[in-house]
């Protein structure tokens, strides 16, 4: 399988790319999503190449964004990392965590700056920037509208609707 797993972690790199994201994180998301069970941080230190120091920080990094869970084992010292299995799931996740850290907030705290300062640009340029916050707060608007459909478009996805967006595959 060692042969199943290089050509899995050359996909997730070559899929991470088009993201912009370095060969470190689509290596070690690729190593933790391909096995079933939890890896320890020093054997992703291994398997990658990379520094504990560096794996470390991108493990740090990776949690907070809610790409993988921090297990501990009884009797044991080592830090163990563990991704959920199901790409849906996963994907929800980064779509609530969009909305609940950028639209939110947006929708929540740029009304009452666009109403205090309405009538309140002397000149071409003050207008201008009042404007770009208007169209910003409209842009979030649409992404909330966007972000609504495709979570909904997820639950049913999960519940296994009829009718559900996705095609069922079979190798």
């Amino acid at each position: 399988m060692d042969q199943l797993d290089k050509e899995f972690i050359d996909y997730f790199n070559t899929a991470g790319r088009a993201f912009a994201w370095g060969d470190m994180p689509t290596t070690v998301i690729a190593i933790l999503y391909i096995e079933p069970e939890p890896v320890a941080m020093e054997d992703l230190a291994k398997r990658t190449g990379y520094s504990l120091a560096s794996v470390s920080n991108m493990m740090k990094m990776m949690e907070t964004m809610g790409f993988v869970r921090r297990i501990k084992k009884p009797k044991t010292r080592k830090v163990y990392f563990y991704m959920e299995k199901d790409i849906i799931k996963l994907n929800k996740q980064k779509l609530v965590m969009a909305y609940e850290i950028g639209v939110k907030p947006a929708m929540e705290i740029l009304p009452p700056i666009i109403k205090k300062y309405k009538n309140k640009a002397k000149e071409a340029k003050g207008q201008r920037k009042y404007e770009i916050v208007q169209d910003y707060l409209r842009q979030m608007a649409e992404l909330e509208k966007i972000l609504q459909h495709m979570i909904e478009d997820i639950n049913q996805i999960s519940a296994g609707k009829p009718g559900s967006p996705l095609k069922t595959y079979k190798p």
